[in-house]
């Protein structure tokens, strides 16, 4: 009966960047509450594609796994099917590495017989299409109060930073003032400054572009520090507000990530 997919131990497993901040963490709790709901026939677990975060945990007794520990255990388990989500935004090296170890553990012997890798937020067309109306409608209330949103992103040197750029384009498209920025790749905050005063931005709110609200959002955005973005968008002249609210903390935004798990299911094979 089993090989018609009848009682198969099932499980699913969503892999993330990480996050040693207790209340950035809570974030994927909810999540991984959201997949339990869906998935329930599904064992949910999670794993943190960061060392650094990991090692840290440890230290405060908190075990998360690699996702290569985490895809081996279930295997070890007896676990026949494995649904691996990403939680990432765009589809950059840590996404690649995650799917590169997820085809990897399917070839071996006493491996997972089956597999299936969810995509990443920001992957196809129409993904581009749902996540700007959603954004432009968690931020239509925004909007009243300013003149424009800027997203801050985390950036990449992988050829995938081009996602970003992407985004800005269909917020034009919907000629909605939203903006796109990144800690560490093109646009630069810099950049967008020099859009923004060009459009007659005067007043603006800053949103996090991550999954989660850890210390990008704590200390690169909203630190006292003169580095962080709300110090330097203030140097520059700007009456700047916060909106803390991450990525997965947005229902509609996590039903994308829902919905990738359920389609990478459906299909025969990948």
């Amino acid at each position: 009966m089993q090989g018609l997919g009848i009682n198969k131990k099932k499980a699913l497993l969503l892999c993330a960047f990480g996050t040693t901040i207790g209340e950035a963490g809570k974030t994927y709790d909810k999540i991984a509450e959201r997949f339990a709901l869906e998935f329930p026939e599904h064992e949910v677990r999670r794993a943190y594609s960061s060392s650094i975060v990991r090692e840290k945990l440890l230290l405060q007794g908190l075990d998360i796994p690699s996702p290569a520990r985490a895809i081996a255990q279930f295997a070890d388990d007896g676990y026949e099917e494995l649904i691996v989500q990403s939680l990432h935004v765009i589809a950059g090296k840590e996404y690649s590495d995650i799917s590169m170890t997820a085809k990897a553990m399917e070839a071996i012997p006493k491996g997972l017989p089956k597999i299936y890798m969810g995509e990443p937020l920001l992957w196809q067309h129409h993904d581009y299409q749902r996540l700007a109306q959603i954004l432009i409608k968690y931020t239509k209330n925004l909007l009243l109060q300013n003149d424009a949103i800027l997203l801050m992103g985390h950036g990449t040197n992988h050829p995938s930073n081009i996602s970003y750029a992407g985004l800005q384009r269909y917020f034009q498209k919907e000629k909605a003032a939203i903006y796109v920025a990144t800690m560490e790749a093109f646009p630069l905050l810099e950049d967008i400054c020099t859009e923004m005063k060009d459009e007659g931005v005067k007043k603006l709110c800053l949103l996090p572009f991550l999954t989660v609200a850890g210390g990008h959002v704590t200390i690169d955005m909203a630190g006292a520090q003169q580095t962080s973005w709300m110090s330097l968008l203030k140097n520059e002249g700007f009456v700047v507000t916060m909106d803390s609210t991450p990525l997965g903390e947005i229902p509609e935004v996590v039903n994308m990530w829902i919905d990738k798990a359920k389609q990478a299911y459906s299909k025969e094979s990948r």
